[in-house]
């Protein structure tokens, strides 16, 4: 069967935010260019370099780079630099689609290790249920699967063309 890709986009908010925070740091970047001298100049300049460059991957280049692929036995997440996981659907138990504001046990409460913005969830979290999930959504609707204890919560832009794959294999 042939790789199906299916897009994961960030929330407008998100994006912007995102660029401002580059921005920010670009122009941190820029006043230490010209209001230091010295020493104090060549340490600014690493600093706040590498911060605008390692801020320009993880904000603006991976968040761009996320999709859920299926190629007709496991799911693949990609969602850098929080993990790229790989999920068996022979293995996996399929909850279905879930609205987590509705079914509260599937509720994220802590982020452990990832990124959050209002619905905007991508990495690793905590359930309201103390079970520990996977994550990648920008809406409270999402595609609910469990293998080896862990909870995959998905929401592709095209959610229910994603759960019809799924259903049909």
């Amino acid at each position: 069967m042939e790789t199906i890709v299916f897009k994961f986009s960030l929330p407008t908010s998100a994006i912007m935010l995102n660029i401002g925070i580059v921005i920010f740091v670009g122009v941190i970047f820029v006043f230490s260019l010209f209001k230091t001298k010295g020493w104090q100049k060549i340490i600014s300049l690493i600093i706040t370099g590498s911060l605008f460059v390692f801020f320009i991957f993880l904000f603006l280049i991976f968040p761009f780079t996320n999709a859920v692929k299926f190629d007709g036995e496991n799911v693949v997440l990609n969602a850098l630099p929080f993990g790229r996981k790989t999920i068996e659907i022979d293995s996996a138990e399929i909850v279905g689609i879930i609205d987590w504001t509705e079914e509260r046990d599937f509720e994220p409460t802590v982020r452990t290790n990832g990124a959050s913005t209002g619905l905007y969830k991508v990495g690793w979290f905590r359930l309201r249920n103390g079970s520990k999930a996977f994550i990648m959504t920008a809406r409270s609707e999402v595609f609910v699967m469990k293998s080896e204890d862990i909870y995959y919560l998905i929401s592709p832009d095209e959610l229910q063309d994603f759960a019809n794959v799924i259903y049909s294999n």
